[in-house]
This record gives C-alpha cells, sequence and structure tokens, in this order.
C-alpha cells in the first residue's frame, strides 16, 4: 500500500523570515569586557554552528534586527560555498550575524529550521543559487535570490524523518572517513616496522657474517704459522 504525502510548494521568502547580517563600518575591534559576541562567515565550518565560538567585537547601533538565536539558520552568502547551517546555542544566548552571513528563521510552526538548511543545501536549491549569483571575482547570492527559491514543504513528520536521516548519514560518512584514515595509519605503521625489522636482521646478518669472516680469517693465520 502507497503512502501520499501532502506538500506546499512555496518560495523560502513566503516561508521564511530572510534578514541580511550587521554591516560593520569600520575594521572589527575585539572586546572580550564589553564586545557583543558576534558571528562572522569564517565561524560557519559544519551544518551546526555553536553560538558559543563567536567572538567578542566593539559594535554600535541597533543591533536586534541581527541577532541570531538557537534553531535560526545562518546563510553564506558570499563565496563559493553558498550554503546553510544551523545555530545552537543555549537558553538566552544570541549573537549578532555579521555580513556576509544571513539570518533565515521560518515564520510559521509548520516548518523546521532543519529542513530549511537541509533544503537550501540540496542540488536543486543549489542550481537556483547559482542562476542567480552575482560578481565574478567574488561571487555574491543577493537576497532576492534567497527570498524566491522554491521551497517544498512536507508534513512535519515527514520533515523530521528526512532531517534525522541526512544526520544519520552524515555521522555514518564522518565516522567511515576517520575508520579509514585509523586503518592508513595503522597500515603505514606497520609497514614501517617492518621495513625497521629488516633493516635490523641485515645489520645483524652482516654483523654475524663479518664476526664468522674475522674468526676463520684468524683460524688461517694460525694453521699457516
Amino acid at each position: 500500500m502507497s503512502m501520499t504525502y501532502s506538500i506546499k510548494n512555496i518560495n523560502l521568502g513566503e516561508a521564511c523570515e530572510i534578514r541580511a547580517g550587521y554591516a560593520a563600518r569600520t575594521a572589527l575591534t575585539e572586546d572580550a569586557e564589553k564586545g557583543v559576541p558576534a558571528i562572522q562567515l569564517r565561524d560557519l565550518q559544519g551544518e551546526r554552528v555553536s553560538l558559543s565560538v563567536a567572538g567578542k567585537y566593539a559594535l554600535d547601533g541597533k543591533l536586534d534586527r541581527y541577532l541570531v538565536e538557537h534553531g535560526d539558520v545562518l546563510f553564506r552568502s558570499r563565496g563559493d560555498n553558498n550554503t546553510a547551517s544551523i545555530a545552537i546555542g543555549g537558553a538566552g544566548e544570541a549573537a549578532v550575524a555579521l555580513l556576509p552571513v544571513m539570518v533565515i528563521r521560518p515564520s510559521g510552526d509548520d516548518l523546521l529550521p532543519e529542513y530549511v538548511a537541509w533544503s537550501i543545501n540540496q542540488h536543486e536549491a543549489q542550481r537556483h543559487l547559482d542562476l542567480g549569483a552575482r560578481g565574478t571575482k567574488l561571487r555574491m547570492i543577493p537576497k532576492e535570490c534567497l527570498e524566491t527559491l522554491p521551497l517544498h514543504i512536507p508534513s512535519l513528520a515527514v520533515q523530521r524523518m528526512i532531517t534525522e536521516l541526512d544526520t544519520l548519514s552524515a555521522t555514518e560518512t564522518r565516522l567511515l572517513h576517520e575508520l579509514a584514515d585509523t586503518k592508513r595509519k595503522f597500515t603505514r605503521f606497520a609497514l614501517l616496522q617492518q621495513v625497521r625489522n629488516a633493516q635490523l636482521h641485515g645489520n645483524e646478518a652482516e654483523h654475524n657474517g663479518a664476526h664468522r669472516s674475522s674468526k676463520s680469517s684468524g683460524k688461517s693465520q694460525r694453521t699457516n704459522s
């Protein structure tokens, strides 16, 4: 018996609030004591970004509209890697998003942030972003391109299933890579030990051969005398 799923097809801008990050007017100045926690593009290294990695900087102006909270989607709008990550933080923990980071927040309870990030990272969505990208030397995705990104929204249960399976698949891939790396290191170590053992045995054989040759030469000299 086949199962049918209800899917809503809309644009990302209709389902989510999309905000550009804070634009610093001058070079960022670190201020560990009085500074404001801020997330930069370089902080977005994986599919999940901990707000605890945010450095503190001296920022001025109204910052509320740039705040990132737990569960927000962070989008890399500049560079060759235009993918999305999920912000992870504790209760009440927040940071300011700095351009070119964009903040995406679902408008309703029928859409999971994890599903939004997963959708943006799929090949179909990436092709849409490729077509809307601007710049040659420094690639940039404009906000309007992100807003018009087609989004296919199934039920919450299906969204959870998709994102959980994707997380499990990513974990499996990471573990397999770690296993392969460990296996490769072990093989190299074993081969190095073989080389060292062969060298040791070769030295012993050379030493024993020289010793036997010396003894034989000594006997020959005594016989001749």
